[in-house]
């Protein structure tokens, strides 16, 4: 049985149905178009329509203004006409994607170059918007403008690269302590002190500080307790916590030395600045320079100048002693000769104007004793003249003085004294000849004072150079304390007339084995030797 077809009555109100549903629809659209356009419009980050080949069909302000255009001039540009070139590579292919429908989204952050040709980041989120029938209609792009953000990101790394940079090439030793668990700083010191050695720790540091502590690199000195450093357990670090605490976690220039590392002492000056918020400190920062070649010059020097004066002293004092000993020669022997003379030449002329017969044996007797006197006064006046200055260093050269000297050095003491020296006839100019020979002197009398040696061997040796002086005994040797008392001003003589010349003095000595002693004087001075370059 067939259905009744359908008459105008029964279809009209199906037809006002569909009618009135066509019109809530276009209304419902039109609606929503309206918000689409108000939030596209309005929108708080950029939004861009864009079609399928890449360019922009519509626009919002905020877009507008990230990059520098008004919407007039954006429109039609391609956006990879808007993208920086060294983006292009990374953003084209996920376009091409976007479009082929291979993705249905992705997000990039990027750089665009705006209208002023300045540069612009924005993260950008490209979504595919489809036809009912799925087919690809446009990309809805949405950018948020993070260049502020990127420029803070930029400028927070290059500075945490100089900072890194600055820590790790810096020659100063850098740490940071951190405090596990902040300490009051209302506390009483010793509770302070207590609480740091438990509670802090090296949290980062460079290598030069590291190897101010004895260690090679930075990283075997992050994460030690403070109270296992060197440093800590020096016995005066507590009184330099406790001024630490006492100026308010800030201490300037502090000198720390003495102290060993590895045997050898160190001296470092410090700089502390501690973290405190809210009574609590929660770090230190230290700077360390490390000190010790400034200091042992600083030490030597002082231990120079100490020397330099007792030498001064020692040298007035002999000047003193030489002008006494000199006095009393001439008083007690030339002046006793001298008066005795004058005293029998007084007698004698009186014996010649006197009215009594001359006497010519006795007054021949008297002459003699008077020859005789003056022959020991000459004899005694060239035995000062050869204790204040050997003639024969003068009238035969350096070689004939040593060996001279040498020869009543023997005599003199009972020491075995063998001389080696240079065959041929020295040249050497007067200072260098005085210099070798005073030094000679001196070590001779050290030997004879201090080494108990039986035997002495001295070599003089002039090579193309220098003059090479090696004075060597198998005495009992000298010792380092007595090459560093402050007492040994006779070394210090001898090392002071060689360096004057531009020399050079070395004193070695062993237990039982002897002493030997080297000074290597230049044949030339320095003017001289510039003076042949020339």
């Amino acid at each position: 049985m067939k259905s009744p077809r359908p008459t105008a009555s029964t279809q009209a109100p199906q037809d006002s149905y569909n009618v009135a549903n066509l019109g809530h629809t276009k209304r419902r659209f039109s609606m929503n178009e309206g918000r689409f356009r108000l939030a596209f419009e309005k929108a708080p980050m950029g939004m861009a329509i864009v079609d399928l080949n890449h360019d922009l069909r519509r626009v919002n302000q905020s877009l507008c203004d990230a990059l520098g255009y008004d919407q007039k001039e954006l429109l039609g540009k391609n956006i990879i006409e808007l993208t920086h070139p060294d983006d292009i590579k990374d953003d084209t292919p996920l376009i091409e994607q976007l479009f082929n429908g291979q993705i249905s989204s992705y997000r990039l952050e990027k750089r665009f170059v705006t209208k002023r040709g300045d540069l612009a980041w924005l993260d950008l989120t490209a979504v595919l918007i489809r036809s009912d029938e799925e087919e690809p209609l446009y990309g809805l792009a949405m950018v948020e403008d993070i260049t502020n953000r990127r420029r803070a990101e930029e400028a927070l790394r290059t500075s945490e690269e100089r900072y890194r940079s600055f820590v790790v090439n810096s020659s100063e030793g850098i740490w940071r302590l951190e405090i596990e668990q902040p300490i009051d700083t209302t506390l009483p010191p010793d509770e302070q002190i207590t609480l740091f050695y438990k509670y802090g720790y090296i949290a980062e540091c460079n290598d030069a500080i590291a190897r101010m502590h004895g260690l090679k690199r930075a990283d075997d000195m992050v994460g030690v307790r403070f109270g296992q450093l060197k440093l800590a357990t020096h016995p005066t670090n507590v009184q330099t916590m406790r001024k630490l605490i006492s100026s308010g976690y800030r201490l300037l220039d502090l000198e720390t030395g003495d102290f060993e590392i590895n045997g050898h002492a160190r001296y470092l000056s410090t700089n502390l600045i501690g973290i405190v918020i809210n009574n609590r400190l929660l770090r230190i920062w230290g700077v360390q320079r490390d000190r010790t070649e400034q200091r042992t010059a600083e030490l030597k020097l002082e231990y120079s100048l100490r020397q330099l004066r007792a030498l001064s002293a020692y040298l007035q004092s002999i000047r003193e002693k030489e002008r006494t000993d000199l006095a009393r020669e001439i008083h007690d022997t030339l002046g006793q000769s001298l008066t005795g003379v004058k005293i029998e030449l007084s007698l004698l002329n009186k014996r010649l104007n006197s009215d009594t017969e001359f006497d010519i044996k006795t007054t021949s007797e008297k002459l003699e004793e008077l020859t005789n006197t003056v022959d020991d006064t000459i004899a005694s006046v060239r035995a000062l003249a050869t204790e204040l200055r050997p003639g024969v260093l003068d009238k035969f050269g350096l070689s004939a003085a040593i060996e001279w000297k040498c020869e009543e050095f023997e005599r003199r003491f009972g020491v075995q004294c063998k001389c080696n020296l240079p065959g041929n006839e020295l040249e050497l100019r007067e200072e260098l000849s005085t210099a070798l020979f005073r030094i000679l002197q001196e070590a001779l009398m050290n030997v004879a004072t201090h080494s108990d040696a039986n035997a002495i061997t001295v070599d003089l040796v002039v090579d193309e150079q220098n003059a090479i002086l090696i004075i060597t005994d198998n005495g009992k040797g000298i010792t380092l304390d007595q090459l560093l008392a402050p007492t040994s001003l006779g070394l210090l003589g001898m090392r002071e007339r060689a360096e004057v010349l531009n020399g050079s003095f070395v004193i070695e000595g062993k237990p039982e084995h002897g002493t030997r002693v080297t000074v290597r004087i230049p044949l030339l001075i320095r003017t001289e030797i510039k003076e042949e370059h020339e």
